[in-house]
């Protein structure tokens, strides 16, 4: 069996820049979608996310527009809850985001494979340590019988993902 050399794919059109129409459906598709973040999230605190966030957001709006695969955001059908709030969610975390707070949900990730799940930051202690550098330890908790129980003490944060969501005592 004989491989042959295969020529590379030329692409049917060349690459252009987003027309002046696609930027203007980008910043109105772009600003509906925050519009869906709750002001608790503090996106916009966030110069250097939003940037980011935008720059991706423009690819896969304009690749969408070039595609013909924009119809249900054009029709005004809603990105499924939670999407926006995941997705801005992994942008702070990856530029070195704010660090986990009190009352916020978390997906635990760590050694304790059994308890392995979502939780709410019940405590958190921060020190320094030897070395002089800042250490921070979490309690985390879930809801039993409406109250907030916590049940993983001594957390590290490379234990479990921030969520974009706050306790909301009013919800229960």
């Amino acid at each position: 069996m004989s491989m042959t050399r295969l020529d590379p794919i030329q692409p049917k059109y060349p690459a252009a820049s987003p027309s002046e129409g696609e930027e203007e459906q980008t910043e109105a598709a772009f600003e509906s979608a925050l519009a869906q973040l709750s002001p608790r999230f503090g996106f916009r605190l966030h110069p250097q996310v939003r940037e980011l966030a935008y720059a991706l957001f423009q690819m896969g709006w304009t690749s969408g527009v070039r595609t013909g695969h924009t119809w249900p955001s054009l029709a005004s059908v809603p990105l499924p809850d939670g999407m926006i709030h995941d997705a801005i969610g992994a942008l702070v975390s990856a530029v070195g985001g704010r660090p986990p707070r009190l009352g916020q949900k978390v997906e635990y990730e760590g050694s304790v494979t059994g308890r392995h799940g979502s939780y709410w930051v019940t405590h958190i202690e921060a020190h320094l340590s030897l070395s002089g550098r800042p250490t921070a330890h979490y309690s985390l908790g879930e809801v039993r019988n409406g109250l907030l129980r916590p049940v993983l003490h001594n957390v590290h944060v490379e234990s479990f993902k921030p969520l974009p969501e706050d306790f909301d005592r009013d919800a229960l």
